[in-house]
C-alpha cells in the first residue's frame, strides 16, 4: 500500500503531502479500520491541531478530559493519547501532519523541527488546550482554510503548502501562548528547554536531578530555580510526571506486564514502580489498566 498511514487512519487518497486538513463531521463519515475508534483513547504517531468551530463537548488528552466549545484549540503531539468526546453537534477543523511535512526550523527552537525532541519541548511551551478569543479563532480558521485548498495541489506546489502549514502552526502556537496567562506572563528560559530535551532523551534511565544539572553544567539549585520559574514545579516533579504519563501510556497500549513496564522505565524493583505509580496516579498499575481498558 503506497498511501501513508497515520497510526491506523489513512490519508485521504486526494492528499499528496504529509499533512491533511479535514473537518470533524467528515471524520464521522470516513470509513475507518475496525480496530480504530477515534472516540476511544488512542496513541498518536503524528501531530494534530484541532480548532473547534461549533457545539460543546469534551476531549481527552493524556488521561485528562477537558471541556471544549467553539474557539477551543487543541494541540496534540506524537505519542500523546487522545480521544474525541461523544458530542455529535461538535465540529472542528483538524490539521494532522508528520514533521516531514515541515521546513527544518520552527518556533525558534534550536533543534531541527523534524526531531521528536523539538516537539516534546514544544509541549512545555504550548498548552495542550486553549480557549481563543473570537478574533484569534476566526483568523486561525482562515489560515487553515487557505491550507485546505493547497493540500490537493500537484507536487510542484508542495513547497508552498509546507510553508502554509508552518504558518498555521506558528499562528496557532502564538495565539495559544498569548491566551494562556501562565505562559504569557514570562519568557521561557532556554535552559529550561535544554532540560526538557535532555529529559526526553534520558527519563527512561535517569531520575537523578544532580545528573541532569551536571549535564547542563549548572548546580542542582540552579536547575531547580530554572524549572520553578518556567513551570512552577521542581525538576523532580516534572520528571516524575513525565515518567508517570509514559507509564500510563505503556500500560494501556502495550502487551507487557507491570514488571516489564516498570523495567522499561528504569525501575529495577517492581514494588518500587508500583509505589511510584500509586503516588503519582492514585491507583496501582493493575487497577489503572483494568479501569481504563476499552
Amino acid at each position: 500500500m503506497d498511501i501513508l498511514s497515520l497510526a491506523n487512519v489513512q490519508w485521504s487518497p486526494a492528499v499528496n503531502s504529509h499533512f491533511e486538513v479535514l473537518r470533524l463531521q467528515n471524520l464521522y463519515n470516513r470509513e475507518l479500520p475496525e480496530d480504530h475508534d477515534p472516540w476511544q483513547p488512542h496513541r498518536l504517531h503524528f501531530h494534530a491541531l484541532i480548532l473547534f468551530t461549533q457545539g460543546q463537548g469534551t476531549h481527552g488528552i493524556d488521561f485528562i478530559e477537558y471541556p471544549v466549545k467553539a474557539g477551543t484549540l487543541i494541540h496534540v503531539c506524537a505519542n500523546q493519547v487522545h480521544y474525541f468526546g461523544h458530542a455529535p453537534e461538535l465540529d472542528a477543523f483538524m490539521v494532522v501532519f508528520v514533521p516531514a511535512a515541515l521546513p527544518t526550523h520552527l518556533l525558534g527552537l534550536s533543534t531541527n523541527i523534524s526531531s521528536p525532541l523539538s516537539w516534546s519541548t514544544i509541549q512545555h511551551v504550548w498548552p495542550s488546550i486553549t480557549s481563543l478569543e473570537l478574533k484569534q479563532a476566526q483568523m486561525l480558521q482562515q489560515h487553515i482554510e487557505v491550507l485546505e485548498t493547497h493540500q490537493t495541489m500537484d507536487s510542484q506546489l508542495r513547497p508552498a503548502a509546507q510553508y502554509l502549514l508552518w504558518s498555521v502552526i506558528a499562528f496557532a502556537s502564538q495565539a495559544a501562548v498569548e491566551s494562556d496567562k501562565h505562559h504569557s506572563a514570562k519568557t521561557i528560559d532556554p535552559r529550561f528547554l535544554e532540560f526538557v530535551e535532555l529529559l526526553e532523551q534520558s527519563y527512561e534511565s535517569c531520575r537523578n536531578m544532580k545528573w541532569y544539572a551536571a549535564r547542563m553544567n549548572c548546580s542542582a539549585k540552579t536547575l531547580s530555580r530554572i524549572c520553578r520559574t518556567a513551570a512552577g514545579k521542581s525538576p523532580k516533579a516534572i520528571t516524575d510526571e513525565r515518567v508517570a504519563v509514559e507509564a500510563q501510556r505503556r500500560l494501556l497500549f502495550g502487551q507487557t506486564t507491570v514488571k516489564e513496564v516498570g523495567a522499561s522505565l528504569g525501575f529495577e524493583e517492581t514494588t518500587n514502580f508500583i509505589k511510584f505509580f500509586r503516588r503519582l496516579v492514585g491507583q496501582n498499575p493493575d487497577e489503572f489498566r483494568s479501569a481504563s481498558r476499552f
